[in-house]
């Protein structure tokens, strides 16, 4: 008898990445999970095929196929804005220096995305 398989579900908010690179021109990432909303710093320009990996040594499989959102919800907005901003304007610059570069908002007002499934076993 096998035991029951469960899973945690969440998605990835990569916002402007160059599709041509590959790469991650906005160095913040978003996660969007029943627990919460989490906003991470990235190395400048990481490429997308970076983020997967670097997730998925936490044990998450990440689709491969994206869906555009290009009108995030008001709320959700909000939420997107608390955090990039937050990393634009740490109250260190060194905390966020690395993925920022020069400080400052490089990318202005991010409202389209690429967001991606995510899961991982539980049990």
């Amino acid at each position: 008898m096998s035991a029951k398989r469960s899973y945690e579900y969440a998605r990835l908010w990569v916002p402007l990445y160059d599709a041509g690179a590959l790469a991650v021109t906005r160095p913040v990432y978003l996660i969007e999970a029943a627990d919460g909303f989490e906003g991470v710093a990235a190395e400048k320009n990481t490429t997308l095929m970076g983020l997967f990996n670097e997730l998925g040594r936490a044990g998450w499989r990440i689709d491969l196929t994206g869906q555009r959102v290009d009108h995030p919800s008001p709320e959700f907005q909000m939420l997107i804005d608390a955090t990039l901003d937050e990393a634009d304007h740490a109250v260190s610059p060194d905390e966020v220096a690395h993925a920022v570069g020069s400080g400052g908002d490089p990318a202005g007002a991010v409202t389209e995305f690429d967001v991606y499934a995510m899961r991982r076993r539980v049990s």
